[in-house]
């Protein structure tokens, strides 16, 4: 049957290797294996996730995540190996709503899986948007860049043209990565613009970088890069559990220096 999930905690097996995992939701075993490309799990955001600094996810009274009837949840192991053999048994635990939520909290990722980071820069923008088709509420921001990444911002840009910051991390972490919860959600409308700009550093002065020869390009290994800003969400006047129409179509930007 279909349930309601208010807190969910994702616990690594062998925490020396396991770098994050992030769960999505599959349905019945013929969907779920139909070749995809190679970033559709993140446009569809996450159910659950595990990143270094933030492991749980907890929702108040009225707010839970849908986990649907005969639903799978399909594990993104990222592992760091360590020169060691090991074994790791990730598991998840839930924390069940009493009742039907009010609010469906959704994530969606923002993408741009056409960057093209020039060998020996170090400040190199790129950037992608998301244009809304309805009125959302704005819960927070988990964004997600590998080891070149430097820094990162979320901006909005309305339907009037005023263009505002959202949120700004000058220092991005890959060995910190957080989710960033407003004080209080913000409404937007139909039509607003969100932007994700990253910043890389792809030089010999960045001691994390693996080959600043090389240009970089999307990946899923640490050696790639990626330009990932996942957004979590509600929207309101919708049943929770009902669908929503098709988000706006993403639209990378062409990066360049800022």
């Amino acid at each position: 049957e279909d349930r309601w999930v208010q807190a969910i905690e994702v616990q690594p097996g062998d925490r020396a290797v396991v770098h994050h995992a992030l769960i999505h939701l599959a349905g019945d075993a013929e969907q779920a294996d139909d070749p995809r490309d190679a970033a559709a799990d993140e446009r569809g955001g996450f159910w659950g996730e595990y990143v270094p600094g933030q492991n749980t996810l907890v929702y108040p009274n009225g707010f839970a995540k849908k986990l649907p009837k005969g639903a799978r949840l399909k594990f993104q192991m990222h592992y760091t190996p360590n020169g060691t053999a090991t074994i790791d048994r990730t598991r998840v635990g839930v924390i069940y709503a009493k009742e039907p939520p009010k609010h469906e909290v959704r994530v969606v990722g923002i993408v741009n899986t056409r960057i093209a980071i020039p060998p020996g820069a170090a400040d190199h923008r790129e950037e992608a948007s998301l244009t809304l088709p309805f009125a959302a509420t704005i819960m927070g921001f988990l964004p997600h860049l590998h080891v070149r990444g430097k820094a990162c911002r979320y901006e909005v840009i309305h339907r009037d043209g005023v263009r505002n910051t959202l949120l700004d991390i000058p220092r991005y972490d890959f060995n910190w990565q957080l989710l960033y919860r407003l004080y209080e959600p913000l409404q937007l409308a139909a039509g607003d613009t969100l932007v994700f700009s990253a910043w890389y550093d792809n030089s010999v002065a960045n001691p994390a970088n693996p080959d600043p020869t090389k240009t970089v390009r999307w990946g899923p290994q640490t050696f790639d890069e990626m330009h990932l800003g996942y957004v979590e969400y509600y929207v309101p006047g919708i049943k929770a559990g009902e669908p929503l129409p098709g988000l706006g179509r993403g639209r990378p930007g062409r990066g360049g220096q800022p």
